[in-house]
């Protein structure tokens, strides 16, 4: 028997005979487990990002809140507050080189100067907590630090405090819409001295409604007294600044918010 023969016959099983065959591997039950266990440990981490979030957000900042004597209420004050008082700087920084009034250009720079001066008091209260200082209160105050006497390079439609400035989209605490601005900016002389006081007497009537929101139904001390000494100083501006629009010929006002 040659060698080839032997070989054939080891290969050969005996007649009758079935051949094994090597098992087929069934899918690892335990590889599948482990990937369940992997996608169930994502799925837990998401969940428990979510519920953080949702108890930093509903426990935890009310509780920081009250732990530092002020309420979401003080804090929102603040910022339209502060929102509000950087449109007055720029309302009030348009005035050089469009009106040759002086006594229209004294009063732009008073009340251009002290609501700079009530964004700088309501900044510092903000960040005192740690809570961001709208970027329109940094624009307004780097406006008024320029100089508000003198005119202001821009493109014709006024210097700017920032966009947000203009977020209550007029009517909303006499805020004024860009359109508007924009139209007085285009004015000259006694127009442009009747539009801007008549705009600035609207603008601090509106200014009224926050503050005398807060100091009824603030928490913080600190935040009633700021919106306390904002009311008061309104109330004396804007018996100025309505004297001052009778006497250029503007329309009187019969506006009684002041009382």
């Amino acid at each position: 028997m040659t060698p080839q023969d032997s070989t054939t016959e080891e290969a050969t099983p005996p007649s009758g005979e079935v051949p094994e065959h090597e098992p087929t591997t069934a899918p690892s039950a335990y590889g599948l487990g482990r990937r369940l266990r992997i996608m169930g440990a994502v799925l837990a981490g998401g969940l428990a990002v979510v519920l953080a979030l949702l108890l930093w957000l509903g426990v935890l900042v009310p509780a920081k809140q009250e732990a530092a004597g002020y309420s979401e209420a003080d804090s929102g004050y603040a910022a339209v507050a502060i929102e509000h008082n950087a449109q007055a700087v720029q309302l009030a920084a348009l005035a050089p080189g469009r009106s040759t009034d002086d006594d229209v250009l004294a009063l732009a720079v008073e009340v251009g100067e002290a609501s700079a001066g009530r964004v700088d008091e309501l900044a510092a209260w903000l960040e005192a907590r740690d809570i961001p200082v709208p970027a329109a209160g940094r624009e307004a105050l780097a406006l008024a630090e320029g100089g508000l006497t003198t005119e202001v390079p821009d493109d014709g439609s006024g210097p700017r405090a920032g966009t947000t400035a203009h977020s209550h989209e007029g009517g909303n605490h006499g805020m004024l819409t860009d359109e508007q601005i924009d139209a007085m900016a285009g004015l000259k002389g006694s127009e442009f001295d009747i539009a801007l006081l008549a705009a600035l007497v609207e603008h601090h009537y509106g200014g009224l409604q926050p503050a005398d929101k807060e100091i009824e139904g603030g928490t913080d001390a600190e935040a009633k007294a700021l919106a306390q000494s904002e009311a008061d100083a309104i109330r004396v501006e804007v018996e100025d600044v309505r004297d001052l629009l009778a006497a250029v010929g503007g329309p009187g006002s019969t506006n009684d918010q002041t009382n």
